[in-house]
């Protein structure tokens, strides 16, 4: 069985562990894993993953073009295994010369988490960024949603795609960490967007989870494990579980993405 990772952060070497714990702090979350390269190759083998779309994310404008390098280094030496998204940040000053390096690299899209990079998704500049990416054609992969903080609200983002419609957006997480059933009946029904169940499903029951993937559309869902937040293994036994038709099922796990990501230039 095909099964594409949509949903993968990595980190270099030398800084991985502690990138790996942070994020783990931030989501009071025991992080098992380390957030390197040969630890998610390694990973995702045991868990039958086939491929995974690995990103990462710049919290100051400064560190966006090392970011970049850095995926487009890691799919370069992985072709069969790494799809890469590069990371912006809305302060950039040479935000479209930047989006277009992300081009030349050979990324095939931009991941961005409000909430680590400290700017709403409505704000005016991120509208610039979304902007400047659409005419590229370059979609979104956006953290979206956690009820301790206003950055990354599913209504920002809502009002974010009222603003440019022409923009693809992945609204992780089901479309809304920690307020999954706020999310759909904001960002359900838009044919742009699309989400991933990337650390959703250890936390909604089976059926819930079903439901909120009906609510946004089987086609419209990818599959993703959050790595190194969770043991792919597991993410893909909690998928395994839900109440899905096998067609369904085979869409999440890689025809959406595998549509998707042909839509982008593939």
């Amino acid at each position: 069985m095909t099964i594409i990772d949509t949903h993968a952060h990595i980190y270099p070497n030398k800084i991985a562990r502690k990138a790996a714990a942070s994020i783990g702090d931030f989501y009071s979350i025991p992080m098992d894993l380390d957030g390197t390269v040969g630890e998610l190759l390694r990973a995702g083998e045991e868990a039958g993953i086939t491929r995974h779309l690995v990103h990462s994310v710049a919290v100051t404008w400064e560190r966006v073009a090392a970011i970049n390098d850095f995926i487009a280094r890691s799919v370069e030496e992985h072709p069969d295994r790494f799809i890469g998204f590069g990371t912006m940040h809305p302060d950039h000053p040479e935000m479209e010369k930047e989006l277009d390096r992300i081009l030349s690299l050979g990324l095939r899209g931009v991941k961005l988490h409000p909430d680590f990079q400290h700017f709403c998704l409505d704000d005016p500049a991120a509208i610039r960024l979304f902007e400047a990416m659409a005419e590229r054609g370059l979609p979104l992969l956006v953290h979206t949603g956690d009820s301790r903080y206003p950055y990354s609200e599913p209504e920002r983002m809502a009002r974010a795609l009222d603003h440019v419609p022409s923009l693809r957006a992945i609204c992780a997480h089901l479309g809304g960490w920690s307020v999954w059933n706020d999310a759909w009946k904001l960002l359900a029904g838009r044919s742009n967007v699309y989400v991933d169940c990337s650390s959703s499903l250890y936390a909604l029951e089976p059926e819930e989870a079903v439901k909120i993937i009906h609510r946004y559309g089987a086609k419209q869902v990818f599959f993703g494990t959050d790595y190194p937040m969770w043991k792919p293994r597991e993410e893909v036994a909690r998928f395994m579980a839900l109440p899905l038709t096998e067609e369904e099922r085979e869409d999440i796990l890689h025809r959406n993405f595998e549509r998707f990501i042909g839509e982008a230039g593939a």
